[in-house]
């Protein structure tokens, strides 16, 4: 089993939860030199992982991994697509090449990873796909909007995939997580640099948003752990679902968009977001 973005957070934590469970497992990171925090964790809990070097915005790395794993096992049973990344500032000071980029991970690196390996589950006739969302792909968010976007688009590719591929014996599943407190929020936290700029005309704005995101952030209930299980759920049960979603917050906010009127439910939550950050009520 494949897990793409290994070296923290959810991704490492689903190598560590599935390899616990007796699955073999192969956690793939962009950079080698930070091997050791995965090895340490392994021996902690007791649990041996597979470790490869993969940067999912590099078709000859994807290429390589793919092709060691068949290799070294024979085949590849599933595929954790979990590697990503965040770029947090209004969408006027992100600039072109910081939002492409945020797609070339996200996005093209997932449509890469999972090319890659279809050939090889086609010709098994089984395999299991699991995509790594975001209640960011279901609900918009200020000064996420590449982020949510990107989100968004890899709602439709994995929904459109698994009709593509579920007469092929493949099963492809979305685990979408609420807010999990993980390096993506501390020192892997992605800010546009114009964000940064005091010039900018969103400043303001954007510093509020971030201070109420981190309140946010500090009393978030989902873990890395109820991820983690999710994950192990789409991967072993018999008739997988399409969609997990996982943290109580983001099962409670879907719940109010699905049945609340779409006129009620903007004005109880997208009004009061706007105006708890810029202290204007549209």
């Amino acid at each position: 089993m494949l897990v793409t973005g290994a070296s923290s957070g959810i991704g490492l934590e689903t190598a560590l939860h599935l390899a616990a469970r007796g699955l073999p497992v192969c956690a793939t990171i962009r950079d080698l030199s930070r091997r050791s925090t995965i090895d340490e964790q392994a021996t902690r809990r007791n649990v041996t992982l597979d470790v490869l070097p993969l940067d999912i915005t590099s078709q000859a790395s994807v290429d390589s991994a793919v092709r060691t794993l068949v290799e070294r096992y024979g085949g590849i049973a599933a595929v954790v697509n979990n590697a990503g990344l965040q770029l947090r500032g209004y969408f006027e000071d992100q600039a072109d090449d910081e939002i492409r980029h945020v797609f070339d991970v996200n996005l093209f690196g997932t449509m890469a990873v999972t090319r890659a390996v279809l050939p090889v589950m086609r010709a098994a006739r089984t395999g299991r796909i699991v995509i790594v969302g975001s209640i960011g792909g279901l609900i918009g968010s200020p000064a996420l909007s590449s982020y949510c976007a990107s989100k968004h688009a890899l709602e439709g590719f994995g929904e459109a995939l698994s009709l593509e591929v579920a007469a092929l014996g493949i099963h492809v599943s979305l685990v979408e997580p609420a807010i999990v407190r993980t390096a993506i929020w501390r020192e892997t936290r992605g800010i546009a640099r114009a964000a940064r700029n005091p010039s900018s005309p969103y400043h303001g704005w954007f510093a509020t948003g971030e201070e109420l995101a981190d309140r946010v952030v500090a009393t978030a209930p989902t873990t890395a752990a109820e991820v983690a299980e999710a994950v192990h759920l789409a991967l072993t049960a018999a008739r997988p679902r399409l969609r997990y979603f996982v943290g109580r917050r983001a099962g409670l906010l879907l719940l109010l968009r699905r049945y609340l009127p779409a006129a009620l439910f903007e004005t109880l939550y997208f009004d009061e977001v706007i105006r708890r950050i810029t202290g204007v009520r549209p």
